[in-house]
């Protein structure tokens, strides 16, 4: 396969042994989305478990429906992706009932879904620190995951295949903990649900002391993650001083310096020990804050 778009030979392979693959279908409604096939909107998919897929010859996807979470999408838009020869694929459909199920017609362009873009944690580097009965302040470094993306919100697509079930589990509970608003942007919650159900890597020497992993960033707010299980200094509603460093060029001497408080505002925690910090942005002056927008989101900020 070659280019984005798949050619009319390629789809129709790919409707023949797509359900043989596997292919771990997720559908969602399609709100937001972006040129590169991300779904913006932070509703999350529904996943199709492979024995409650039908594909017929002619082009169809039919879904069991005993699959009631699908009820909402009938006779809207639908985002269906999936994997095909560890290949993410996308297209988007009408959802309709039949007598077989719950039904979309796969549309003639079938599309690959876009690259994550890398990240060089050298350009980028934090650390935190707070005082002990008014002695020496104590600092903790941060560096990105390299997992993650900064620069784009974070989507469904960015989840492996294996974890989209445990990460779904989270994501309902923690949305439900967190009662967000009509309309607030809740997306942050994937990168957490993700970070903690990643599994444990064997470390090469048990206990040493690690960076806290930065896994997103944006003007308002900055998630920090640790995977050690160990006991830590950052704790809800606890103030700290912030330092983030940004390479401006490629001369390490050439650096953009952002200065802030952040107060923990929740703990995100995971089965194995995994830990998630949101920390909420004060302090922080209007252009750095201007910094900020325009580096994540690759948009000039006006009127600031």
């Amino acid at each position: 396969m070659s280019g984005d778009e798949l050619n009319e030979m390629e789809r129709n392979m790919v409707i023949q042994y797509v359900k043989a693959q596997d292919a771990q279908m997720t559908v969602t409604l399609e709100k937001g989305v972006s040129k590169d096939g991300a779904v913006g909107d932070p509703v999350f998919p529904v996943g199709i478990p492979n024995e409650k897929l039908s594909v017929y010859p002619n082009g169809v996807f039919v879904f069991d429906y005993s699959i009631r979470a699908m009820e909402p999408f009938v006779d809207k838009n639908v985002r269906v992706q999936f994997y095909y020869n560890h290949l993410g694929l996308h297209f988007v459909s009408r959802l309709q009932r039949t007598q077989q199920g719950y039904a979309v017609i796969v549309p003639l362009k079938l599309r690959r879904i876009g690259e994550v873009r890398s990240w060089s944690r050298d350009d980028f580097t934090a650390v935190i620190s707070y005082s002990v009965n008014g002695r020496q302040a104590v600092e903790l470094p941060c560096l990105p995951d390299k997992e993650f993306d900064l620069f784009s919100k974070p989507s469904w697509n960015s989840v492996e295949p294996y974890m989209q079930s445990a990460v779904q589990q989270y994501y309902e509970r923690f949305s439900y903990d967190l009662s967000p608003r009509e309309g607030e942007d809740t997306s942050f919650l994937i990168s957490v649900c993700r970070y903690i159900t990643r599994p444990q890597e064997t470390e090469a020497v048990e206990g040493t002391a690690k960076p806290y992993d930065i896994i997103f960033l944006d003007t308002s707010r900055i998630i920090l993650g640790t995977r050690t299980g160990e006991a830590s200094p950052l704790k809800v509603s606890s103030a700290y001083r912030i330092v983030l460093e940004f390479g401006v060029f490629a001369n390490d001497f050439f650096k953009r310096v952002i200065r802030a408080d952040i107060t923990v505002s929740d703990i995100y925690s995971g089965k194995d020990g995994q830990r998630c910090f949101s920390c909420s942005f004060s302090g922080m002056k209007a252009e750095d804050e201007r910094f900020l927008y325009e580096k994540f989101s690759g948009q000039k900020l006006t009127g600031k």
